[in-house]
């Protein structure tokens, strides 16, 4: 690459938005700062009220929530909305304290799934009992600090010049930049880590990592952190069901997710030549826990004497069965898509995930969007799951960037 292609791949870096962002729909325009929504009050109103019907429907039925770790505490983004809404403060006493949980989301649920808590890029690198005591500890120092009127980032944000040389210069400001939106997703992560241990919930984690080596390291800190986690590598995509002995198998009946010790998620099944064959080699399994796709392929939904099978590991005692449930995006694969369905039609498809196609991203306070999610909801209990890993949740995210609050 020459030194001009250089600068310019830099430069396209640096004003890149972060790793969750999606591309603008065409034609988009951002509404006035006022008329912005607290896109993550919308999405917890969501996960609150299918938390609250599950489990009126089945007391013990177990909800999970993949990632969405800003939807536990307050942030900054959502005392930004707060000023934004009252500027004048006529109604600051009602607002919630920043860097408090939300108490009703958090008893709505039973525990959060995390990517990479340990494998790749975004893994701490610490044990998370040291992540959090460091991030109390630089919180009361930040508090101290406000006090005396000093005001620093939460996360540091070191200035350039660093070279005076473009392309360095443009090298280190990019791998600045990629460090501190690393450090403020993992202060992010620590916060609702931490409310959610507080509160008797139970962490999860997926990881994607290397090799055999780093899959066992990830096993060995969860342990250490008192973390159900399932990691896998190579071109493992969690689609497969892998060969061998789960890590930490054991013939004990699982009748609670506290008691898990290992899991399993098979999110789609189009490696199975049928749903037969899926739920057979499902049950041959003898995992703790199976996370899986409502319905073979998308389509053929499991019946309740399918997950009745899949309850069982194959050493014969009981294991817990979740569905997975889809929140921020719809896809055309699914057994709810109908052919005439495009961007727009119906209202709730926003706008199409180009990095996943067939995906699309939706609006979740659409009425019709949250029936369909209640009805699928109601169709897993049915069938006689366990629980549900509520995924897709942080499309708020993006949401975010199309409507900033500046």
């Amino acid at each position: 690459m020459n030194r001009l292609a250089t600068l310019i791949a830099l430069s396209l870096l640096l004003a890149a938005p972060g790793a969750l962002a999606l591309e603008k729909p065409r034609d988009w325009q951002p509404p006035p700062i006022e008329s912005v929504p607290n896109h993550r009050e919308m999405w917890r109103s969501v996960i609150i009220e299918l938390g609250r019907y599950a489990k009126s429907r089945k007391p013990d039925f177990v909800v999970l929530v993949r990632n969405g770790t800003e939807l536990v505490v307050k942030g900054e983004r959502e005392a930004e909305w707060d000023e934004v809404q009252d500027p004048d403060g006529r109604f600051f006493e009602k607002r919630h304290p920043l860097g408090q949980p939300f108490r009703p989301y958090v008893n709505a649920i039973d525990g959060l799934v995390l990517d990479n808590l340990y494998c790749g890029p975004e893994a701490f690198g610490k044990p998370l009992d040291k992540a959090i005591q460091e991030q109390r500890d630089l919180d009361r120092v930040l508090a101290d600090e406000r006090a005396k009127g000093i005001h620093r980032p939460a996360t540091p944000q070191p200035l350039g010049p660093f070279s005076i040389d473009p392309v360095e210069e443009l090298r280190r400001a990019a791998e600045v930049k990629r460090q501190a939106e690393k450090l403020e997703r993992q202060r992010r992560t620590v916060y609702a880590v931490d409310a959610l241990r507080q509160a008797g919930r139970r962490i999860l984690s997926l990881e994607s990592c290397k090799g055999a080596k780093e899959s066992q390291s990830a096993y060995a800190d969860a342990v250490r952190d008192k973390v159900l986690t399932y990691a896998h590598s190579g071109n493992d995509t969690l689609n497969l069901i892998p060969s061998g002995h789960p890590w930490g198998e054991n013939p004990a009946p699982i009748p609670t997710l506290n008691q898990a010790r290992n899991w399993l998620p098979v999110l789609r099944a189009d490696q199975f030549g049928s749903k037969a064959e899926w739920v057979t080699a499902l049950e041959r399994s003898n995992h703790d826990m199976l996370l899986v796709d409502v319905a073979y392929r998308g389509v053929d939904g499991l019946a309740f004497a399918d997950t009745l099978r899949l309850k069982y590991k194959k050493l014969g005692s009981r294991r817990l069965v979740f569905a997975v449930l889809s929140l921020g995006r719809a896809y055309d694969w699914r057994w709810y898509w109908q052919k005439d369905w495009q961007t727009g039609n119906p209202p709730f498809l926003f706008a199409p995930d180009e990095a996943d196609p067939g995906a699309y991203v939706t609006r979740m306070e659409d009425a019709k969007w949250k029936e369909l999610l209640g009805k699928t909801l109601e169709g897993i209990i049915k069938a006689g799951f366990d629980g549900v890993v509520l995924d897709d949740t942080d499309t708020y995210l993006w949401f975010e960037e199309l409507m900033p609050l500046r």
